[in-house]
C-alpha cells in the first residue's frame, strides 16, 4: 500500500477507534438492556471487522492479527456463548488499546511490535471458554416452534440467537408478510424496516417471488416487539403489510441487550441479510463509523484534517466574494481623481475587505482545530484502567470538551495528560480505608477541565486526594542535598521541586503524599509543545496540575503598546481600560508610602512600569506625556488559582507604558518550544506595517512581579 492510501486508512481508522471507545463505554453501562446491548455488540463487531481487513490490506499484520482475536471474542458474545461480564469488558478495553497503539506506531513510522501474546491468548481463552446457558436450547426450540417450518429452517445461527434472546426478554413474535413493486422495492422496504425498528427488532428477512407476478417481490419478516398486536398492525398497515400469527411470550428473563435486527454483522458466517444491510455493507469500508464516531482523536493517527464539503463550498464562495471586493477597492484606489461619491464608496468598502480577510483567516484557522473532548476522554479511560488495577473507586469528570486545540498540539499533550491521570490515581487518591479515616467518600474524584482564553488553552487535572505536603517535600530535598538546611522555600517553590528528575519524598511512592515519578518527563513534554506546567495543592484536600498551552494560530483582539522603542501586543481581554493618570495621583516608595501606587477611579492600584517587566533600559521615561499625565494600562493580574474551588477576587494593577497605537485584531502564531525561553511571551504577530511584535501575557508578568 502506498503512503497516500496508508494515510487515508489511518485517518479512517482514527474515526473507528474513537467510535469503538465510545461504544465500549456504552456497553459497560448497558450490559443487561437486551436489544440495546445487541445493537452495540453488532456495531462494535462491524467496526473491528473493518479495522481487521483494512489493516491486513495495509500490511499492518500486528494490528490485523489482534483485531482478528478481538473479533472472535465479539462473535462469541453475539452468539450468546460468552456473557458480557467484567473480565470480557476489560479484555475488550485492552484489545482496543493495543490495536490503537499499533496504528499509532504505524502513523509515526516507528517499529510495530508483535501483538502482546498474553493478550491474544486471553482473548482466545475467553472466546472458547464460554458456554451457552442451560436453558438456551429449550428456549430456542420454543421460539422456533412458533415459526412456520420453512422460516425456521432459514434462520442463521446469529438470527437464532437473537430470536432466543428476544423471546427470553418477553417479546411477542410476528411474521410480517408484504409485497412490493420490483422497481421500487428497495425504498419501500427501507421505509418498512425503519418503522419496524422503531417499535421492535427485525430478526430475519426471507425474500421471495410473488406467484404469477414477475414484477413484484415478496418478503416475510420475523419480527419481535413488546407492542401489542393492534399496535404492530397499525405500524405495518401503511406499507400494505399483514401480520401472521403471534408467538408465545417467555415468562423468564434473559439478561441480555440488543442489536439491529436485519443483518447485524455475521457476513463471514453466511448470515441472512436484508436489502438495506446489503447496501450498507457494500459501503462499510468507506463509511463505517463516520456517523457514530466523534470527529477528533486525542492521539491522532495522522495529521490529516477532515473538512465537510459544505464548509469547503462556503469557503470557496467567501474567497470569491473577497476577491471581487478586493479588486473593486484596488480599481477605485488606482483610478485617481476620485469623485466625492467614489471616495465615500472606497471608505466603506476598504474596512469591509479588511473584516472579510480576518473572517477568512479565522475560518481557515478553525480547520486546524479539533475539540479536546477526545483527548480528555481518552485520558479518563486510562485513569479508569489504573484505578481498577489499583483497587480504587474513582469517578472521572470531563468538562470543557468543546474547547478547540490545534490538532498537532492535541497530539503533543495527549501523553502528558495520561501521565498526570495515572499519577493522580496512583499517588493522589487514597485507598478506600484511608479516605474513610479522613472523613471522605469512599469514591475518589478526578476532574479534567479545559478552558480557552485568547491565545492560550488551559488543561487541568484535579483530584480530591491526599494532596502534596510541602514540608515533607522540603525535608526530602534537604536529605537529598537538593537544597541546603539554611535555605527556606515558599510553598510554591517547594511544590516545584517535584518536577526535579527522579525526585520523591520516600521509597514507598504509592503510599505517601509526595509525588515525583515521571513528572520531570511531563514538564519536558509540555515545554516542547511551548507550554508550561503548574501545580497547586492543599494537604488532605487534593492537587491540581495545569497545562497552559499556546495555540498554534489564533486571531486575538489586542491593544498595541510601546515600550523602549518596541511595540508589543496585549490581549484586549486582559485589559480593563487604558488612559492617563495625573502625576499627582502617583505615590512612590521613596515617599515613605510603600511600593509605587496610583489612585485610579478612587482605588489605589499597584504601579509597575512595562520597561521593568520586560527588563528593558529604564533610562529616560519615554512615556508620551500629555501635560502632567502618564499613559497607563489597567490590567488584570494573574488569574483564578486552579486549586481553589471558589476562585478569588480579581486583582488589578496599573502599568506605565510609553504609549499605544490602539486596538487591533492580530493573527498570533505560537513559538513552540522556543516560547518557553521567554516568560510571559505567548506568541508573535506581524503588524500591518510588517513589523514583528511579541504577544505578551501581561497578567502573568504582573503576577510574578507583585
Amino acid at each position: 500500500m502506498d503512503d497516500q492510501l496508508l494515510r487515508e486508512f489511518l485517518a479512517e481508522a482514527e474515526d473507528l477507534i474513537e467510535a469503538l471507545y465510545a461504544d465500549l463505554a456504552l456497553l459497560r453501562e448497558r450490559r443487561g438492556e437486551g436489544r440495546a446491548r445487541r445493537e452495540l455488540v453488532g456495531r462494535i463487531f462491524r467496526h473491528v471487522h473493518t479495522i481487521k481487513g483494512s489493516a491486513a490490506a495495509a500490511g499492518l499484520e500486528s494490528a490485523s492479527h489482534l483485531a482478528h482475536e478481538f473479533e472472535t471474542l465479539l462473535d462469541a458474545v453475539r452468539l450468546g456463548r460468552v456473557a458480557v461480564e467484567e473480565p470480557v469488558l476489560e479484555a475488550f478495553d485492552e484489545a482496543l488499546g493495543a490495536v490503537s497503539a499499533d496504528l499509532n506506531a504505524a502513523a509515526r513510522g516507528t517499529h510495530v511490535a508483535a501483538p502482546p501474546r498474553e493478550l491474544a491468548e486471553r482473548l482466545r481463552r475467553l472466546a472458547s471458554a464460554g458456554t451457552a446457558p442451560a436453558a438456551e436450547g429449550d428456549r430456542r426450540a420454543v421460539a422456533l416452534d412458533a415459526l412456520p417450518a420453512e422460516l425456521a429452517r432459514t434462520l442463521s445461527e446469529y438470527e437464532g440467537q437473537r430470536l432466543r434472546e428476544a423471546v427470553g426478554e418477553g417479546a411477542r413474535l410476528f411474521v410480517v408478510a408484504v409485497e412490493f413493486d420490483l422497481m421500487t422495492f428497495d425504498e419501500q422496504f427501507r421505509g418498512l424496516s425503519d418503522a419496524l425498528n422503531e417499535g421492535g427488532e427485525i430478526i430475519s428477512t426471507l425474500p421471495g417471488a410473488s406467484a404469477g407476478e414477475p414484477d413484484r417481490v415478496s418478503f416475510r419478516i420475523v419480527y419481535a416487539t413488546d407492542e401489542a398486536r393492534a399496535q404492530a398492525v397499525e405500524r405495518v398497515a401503511p406499507f400494505g403489510a399483514t401480520l401472521a400469527g403471534e408467538g408465545p411470550r417467555a415468562t423468564d428473563e434473559a439478561g441480555a441487550t440488543g442489536a439491529r435486527a436485519v443483518g447485524a454483522g455475521g457476513d463471514e458466517a453466511g448470515e441472512a441479510r436484508g436489502p438495506d444491510e446489503a447496501h450498507d455493507d457494500a459501503a462499510e469500508g468507506l463509511l463505517s463509523g463516520v456517523d457514530d464516531a466523534p470527529r477528533a482523536s486525542a492521539s491522532a493517527l495522522t495529521m490529516l484534517v477532515r473538512v465537510p464539503l459544505e464548509e469547503l463550498d462556503e469557503l470557496i464562495s467567501a474567497t470569491h466574494e473577497l476577491f471581487t471586493d478586493t479588486v473593486g477597492v484596488f480599481d477605485l484606489a488606482l483610478a485617481g481623481g476620485l469623485s466625492r461619491a467614489e471616495r465615500i464608496e472606497l471608505e466603506i468598502r476598504a474596512p469591509r475587505v479588511r473584516r472579510r480577510f480576518f473572517e477568512l483567516e479565522e475560518r481557515l484557522i478553525e480547520l486546524r482545530m479539533v475539540p479536546v473532548r477526545a483527548t480528555l476522554e481518552r485520558a479518563a479511560r486510562a485513569g479508569q484502567t489504573v484505578a481498577r488495577a489499583a483497587g480504587k473507586e474513582v469517578d472521572f469528570e470531563v468538562e470543557g470538551g468543546e474547547v478547540r486545540l490545534d490538532k498537532s498540539l492535541a497530539e503533543g499533550v495527549a501523553d502528558p495528560l495520561l501521565h498526570l491521570l495515572r499519577n493522580a490515581v496512583g499517588h493522589g487518591i487514597e485507598s478506600p480505608t484511608e479516605r474513610a479515616a479522613a472523613g471522605k467518600p469512599a469514591r475518589g474524584r478526578v476532574r479534567l477541565e479545559a478552558t480557552a482564553e485568547g491565545s492560550r488553552v488551559s488543561l487541568r487535572v484535579t483530584d480530591d486526594g491526599r494532596g502534596i505536603d510541602p514540608e515533607r517535600v522540603e525535608r526530602s530535598a534537604i536529605e537529598r542535598g537538593v537544597i541546603s538546611r539554611d535555605e527556606r522555600l515558599t510553598e510554591q517553590q517547594a511544590l516545584r521541586l517535584i518536577f526535579r528528575p527522579g525526585f520523591s519524598t520516600a521509597s514507598e511512592l504509592s503510599t505517601v503524599s509526595g509525588r515525583g515519578v515521571g513528572l520531570d518527563v511531563v514538564e519536558q513534554m509540555v515545554e516542547r509543545a511551548g507550554g508550561e506546567l503548574r501545580v497547586w495543592s492543599r494537604r488532605g484536600e487534593g492537587t491540581t496540575f495545569e497545562l497552559r498551552l499556546p495555540t498554534t494560530l489564533a486571531l486575538v483582539p489586542s491593544l498595541v503598546v510601546h515600550s523602549a522603542g518596541h511595540r508589543y501586543c496585549v490581549d484586549a481581554r486582559h485589559v480593563v481600560e487604558a488612559g492617563y493618570a495625573a502625576r499627582a495621583d502617583v505615590s512612590h516608595a521613596e515617599d515613605g508610602g510603600g511600593p509605587p501606587a496610583v489612585r485610579w477611579r478612587g482605588e489605589l492600584l499597584p504601579l509597575v512600569r512595562l520597561r521593568a517587566l520586560l527588563a528593558q533600559d529604564s533610562a529616560g521615561d519615554g512615556a508620551q506625556e500629555v501635560g502632567e499625565k502618564i499613559p497607563l494600562v489597567i490590567s488584570r493580574v494573574g488569574g483564578r488559582e486552579s486549586g481553589e474551588e471558589g476562585g478569588s477576587a480579581e486583582r488589578r494593577a496599573a502599568v506605565v507604558v510609553d504609549g499605544w497605537d490602539g486596538h487591533s485584531e492580530v493573527l498570533v502564531r505560537g513559538l513552540g518550544r522556543h516560547g518557553t525561553r521567554w516568560r510571559g511571551v505567548s506568541g508573535a504577530t506581524e503588524l500591518r506595517d510588517g513589523t514583528v511584535a511579541l504577544m505578551i501575557d501581561l497578567p502573568r508578568l504582573l503576577e510574578a512581579e507583585l
